[in-house]
């Protein structure tokens, strides 16, 4: 990343309380997200990935401040997000967007489509009367979508085309980054590489920044150029997309990779991760979280957590097995 960062997120962190057990319930503590950080560049596409239940909707959100972080800072073009006033904030939501996952529950299934994309645009003042429909209906030629679709209903469209109209809401107050959450990852593959495409113009054409989450390394391969790699709330490797997807450093990345479906039949990979799903964020393993599945585990594994450093030139790692 050149020159001054859109984004920045340092030491983001947020604890979660939920109430477990039958039939006495007890109080625990999940923590969801563990002093993140990371930059985005304007017109930048950064990618976010790791297992489901790593954090990654968490971080997004608390970016966003859809919740509240319990520490850390984010900055958008130099303004203090965490602190900002609700007068504040308001202005800078209009810069920063979200596209959620599944698009059928992040629309409204009583208000038609037009009403839904106009609401953002008449409650910031960027247009009244007959320019909302105007508006509107620029806004869904520009995603791919009839003008008539803005007198129709979310369940009168398909999947692929609700993820269109998602784009064209998060796109209407001219956004400067957007976050798209899994934005592919409830729909069929033929439509997966449309909507890619489709962002792909739209980040071109409007010098976009994307922070884009996902489980699937192919399509953060596809659409960014650098990534962060979460798990159990951390940061465990970040840097280029080609570096860390070539040879990946960090154990867990390797099994990012190596889990990752190949196109030749021919091509296997031997694993030698402990099988099984991650330890619960409610009771994390000591130092690293990852040591239980790591085939390359030390004793200073079990019992330190590794902290971010400096591996290769824009690259970080959080690995014992790699010492600054």
């Amino acid at each position: 990343m050149t020159g001054e960062p859109l984004l920045q997120v340092r030491d983001l962190s947020k604890t979660f309380l939920s109430r477990k057990g039958f039939p006495v319930p007890k109080t625990v503590a999940v923590r969801a997200v563990d002093k993140v950080s990371f930059e985005v560049g304007k017109g930048e596409a950064l990618g976010v990935v790791g297992e489901s239940g790593c954090g990654k909707s968490t971080v997004a959100r608390l970016a966003l401040r859809l919740i509240e972080a319990d520490s850390g800072d984010v900055r958008f073009d130099g303004v203090d997000v965490l602190g900002a006033s609700k007068g504040d904030l308001r202005a800078l939501r209009r810069r920063m967007q979200i596209v959620f996952q599944d698009p059928a529950s992040a629309l409204d299934p009583r208000q038609r489509i037009g009403e839904a994309l106009g609401e953002a645009l008449r409650v910031h003042g960027l247009a009244r009367g007959r320019d909302v429909r105007t508006v509107v209906e620029r806004l869904l030629d520009e995603v791919g979508m009839p003008k008539v679709a803005a007198d129709r209903f979310p369940h009168e469209f398909s999947g692929g085309q609700r993820q269109r109209l998602g784009i064209a809401r998060a796109l209407a107050l001219g956004p400067d980054l957007v976050f798209a959450d899994e934005p592919v990852s409830a729909l069929d593959v033929s439509v997966q590489a449309q909507i890619l495409v489709l962002m792909e113009r739209l980040k071109a054409e409007r010098n976009l920044a994307f922070v884009f989450i996902s489980h699937d390394l192919g399509v953060v391969r596809h659409f960014c150029k650098r990534v962060v790699v979460l798990y159990l709330g951390r940061v465990v490797e970040s840097g280029p997309v080609p570096a860390i997807f070539d040879e990946p450093l960090h154990p867990y990345a390797q099994l990012l990779k190596a889990s990752s479906p190949s196109p030749d039949p021919d091509h296997a990979v031997a694993m030698a991760f402990q099988e099984g799903e991650p330890p619960s964020p409610v009771n994390p393993p000591s130092g690293c979280h990852f040591h239980p599945r790591c085939p390359f585990a030390i004793d200073q594994c079990r019992t330190v957590s590794p902290a971010l450093r400096t591996a290769a030139p824009g690259r970080e790692v959080a690995c014992h097995l790699y010492p600054e």
